[in-house]
């Protein structure tokens, strides 16, 4: 896929974006931003959009570190879950 120009607006200011990635996709992920600057600024005053930007970031990469820890604690339950059935097989196969 070709890289494409795709204009965006991020808590009032316009930008361009090169990506290969769908343009809706790309336009979630922007839209996703401004809410989260958005939602930070109604609940904060601070003047700073660089301050704001800063928070906004941090929720986000919060938000994906306990993504990350929920999806390790699934794959960590499902390889259990595996192990415990790879050892039924064999009781009922070595029967």
């Amino acid at each position: 896929m070709a890289d494409s120009q795709i204009r965006v607006n991020i808590f009032g200011s316009e930008y361009t974006l090169i990506s290969d990635n769908n343009e809706n996709y790309v336009k979630e992920i922007a839209q996703y931003i401004d809410q989260k600057m958005r939602e930070i600024d109604r609940n904060q005053s601070i003047k700073s959009t660089a301050k704001v930007a800063i928070l906004a970031a941090l929720n986000i990469a919060d938000e994906l570190f306990q993504e990350r820890l929920y999806r390790q604690k699934l794959l960590d339950q499902l390889e259990e879950e595996a192990k415990r059935l790879n050892r039924e097989l064999a009781e009922v196969i070595d029967e």
